[in-house]
Order: structure tokens, then C-alpha cells, then sequence
């Protein structure tokens, strides 16, 4: 197919790149002149361009933009997308961004690829990103049958598992397992940067290790993204964060009260339970 994908940071790059590999033919939006010459020198795709009127020649377009352009698109890129060409994005909140779009495009399906990395920008993506990955479609009762049917085999076509669930569902599903995470790995990153005792800092930045490397890692990404997921998935990550702070109360009073064997139990009920969520 002849594909747009507007933005080529990370996930949009990683998309170009498989996309060619898979012999569609890209057509890919730069942001600035800058980003369009560094694209062009990765080969994110076979046509780059900061020129919104090339997108009238795709069948399909993925929307890779940052959450607040996805809510709040230009008028300019709404304009530059036929009626008759189906459409997505990457966004990795969903009911606003479905809510908008369905008032804007009639073959519009929101999706959203549970892949990532710490970096960002046009110099982050790579063809393998999203090797194995889940992806999520979100349809509606509104959505048009053949765009989701085009939309899931090219996903799968990707080495992908697809996933669907209602916008609103999604969020909530992603406040617990991808959005909390940032911010307590945020949290423990602080936590840990002990400016008022250097020498404790000092050791304990020589002892860091795959540890913390792992349980940090979310902390150490793009911050612009994690606003982003605050400010438009607010309420579920609130609730997130809550029913967090509850849990680590409890294991918090049971250090307190020297109850060991309660403490065990908690340990090894949460060992057991992530085998449900970890492969």
C-alpha cells in the first residue's frame, strides 16, 4: 500500500522502516526542515517531506503525533486527508483522541502500540521495535468494518499481537500497567537522589545496577509524554496512583509491626501474580 505517517520520532521512524521492509511504499511528514533532512539521511521512508499535500496520495495514514496534536489537530493536516482514505494513530491514550477524530474522519480507527523506548526524536527509531509487540485497536459502534479489517492485517502483518478493546477500557488498562509505571519509577528516581547526604549518593550511584536499572527505566524517558498521559488520562491514573499508595501502606505497616509472615505471604502472592502479566 502507499502509506503516510505523520511524524517520525520514534514510533513513527520504527514504522516507517518496518513498513518499507514489508514493501509499502512510505510517504512520511517531517515537523521541520531540520527533522526532514535527518529523516531522509535515516531512510525512515521512501518519500520524506514537511508537505501535507502528499498524503493525498495514500490509501492509509498513521497518525504518530504527540497526544495534544491528536486532540487538537491543525486544521491544516485535517484538511490534507481525503474522506475516502482510512486512518489511525499510535496515541497512547484513546477516548479523547477517538472522540475527536470519529467528529472528523469517517474511516477513522484509533490504535496504539504497546511498544517503546527511553529515547525519542527522528534519531530513535529502529526497524524491531515492535517485533512481538501488543497492539491495541480500539473501534467504536461507529467504525467502518473494512478499516478495521485493513487496519488489524497490517498490524499483524508486522509480527504483532492485536489486542481490541473500547477506548475507555484501554485507558484504564494502560493508567495501571504503563502509565503508573513512569511515574513511580519518577518517584524512585528521587527517591534515591539523596542530595543532602553526597556520600550516600555517591555510593549508591556506584552500586546502581540492572535493578534499578529495570525498575527505573520508565522514569528516565521522554517527560513531554508523561505530562501528556497525566493531563489527558487524568482521573485513571489518579486512580492508579491511589490504589498504589494503599498498597504500599500495607506493606509499609506490616514492616512496621514486624509481621513477617504476613510480609512473606504479600511477597510471594505479588510473585506469583506477575507471572499472569510477564511471559
Amino acid at each position: 500500500m502507499k502509506i503516510g505517517i505523520v511524524g517520525l520520532g520514534l514510533i513513527g521512524g520504527s514504522l516507517g522502516l518496518k513498513l518499507q521492509s514489508l514493501n509499502h511504499t512510505i510517504y512520511g511528514i517531517a515537523n521541520n526542515e531540520f527533522n526532514e533532512k535527518k529523516a531522509k539521511e535515516k531512510r525512515l521512508a521512501n518519500f520524506v517531506t514537511c508537505d501535507l499535500s502528499v498524503l493525498t496520495k495514500c490509501e492509509l495514514i498513521i497518525l504518530a503525533l504527540p497526544i495534544k496534536d491528536l486532540i487538537s489537530p491543525s486544521q491544516r493536516l485535517v484538511a490534507s486527508i481525503p474522506q475516502t482514505t482510512i486512518v489511525t494513530d499510535v496515541g497512547s491514550v484513546k477516548e479523547p483522541i477517538v472522540d475527536t477524530w470519529e467528529h472528523l474522519h469517517p474511516l477513522f480507527i484509533g490504535s496504539h502500540p504497546m511498544a517503546g523506548t527511553e529515547n525519542k526524536g527522528v534519531d530513535s527509531g529502529f526497524e524491531g521495535l515492535f517485533k512481538n509487540a501488543k497492539w491495541i485497536i480500539t473501534p467504536t459502534q461507529n467504525s467502518d468494518f473494512n478499516a478495521v479489517r485493513t487496519i488489524s492485517e497490517l498490524i499483524k502483518s508486522m509480527d504483532c499481537e492485536i489486542c481490541q478493546a473500547a477506548p475507555k477500557e484501554h485507558d484504564e488498562a494502560v493508567s495501571l500497567i504503563s502509565h503508573l509505571p513512569i511515574f513511580l519509577a519518577s518517584a524512585l528516581i528521587k527517591t534515591v537522589d539523596t542530595k543532602n547526604n553526597q556520600s550516600l549518593l555517591d555510593l549508591s550511584q556506584k552500586l546502581a545496577a540492572t535493578g534499578f536499572a529495570d525498575t527505573s527505566r520508565v522514569g528516565g524517558g521522554n517527560e513531554k509524554l508523561g505530562l501528556d498521559l497525566a493531563m489527558n488520562n487524568q482521573i485513571h491514573v489518579l486512580n492508579a496512583i491511589n490504589n498504589f499508595k494503599n498498597k504500599l501502606n500495607t506493606l509499609e505497616t506490616l514492616i512496621k509491626e514486624k509481621n513477617w509472615e504476613l510480609l512473606s505471604n504479600k511477597l510471594t502472592e505479588a510473585r506469583e501474580i506477575r507471572k499472569n502479566f510477564i511471559n
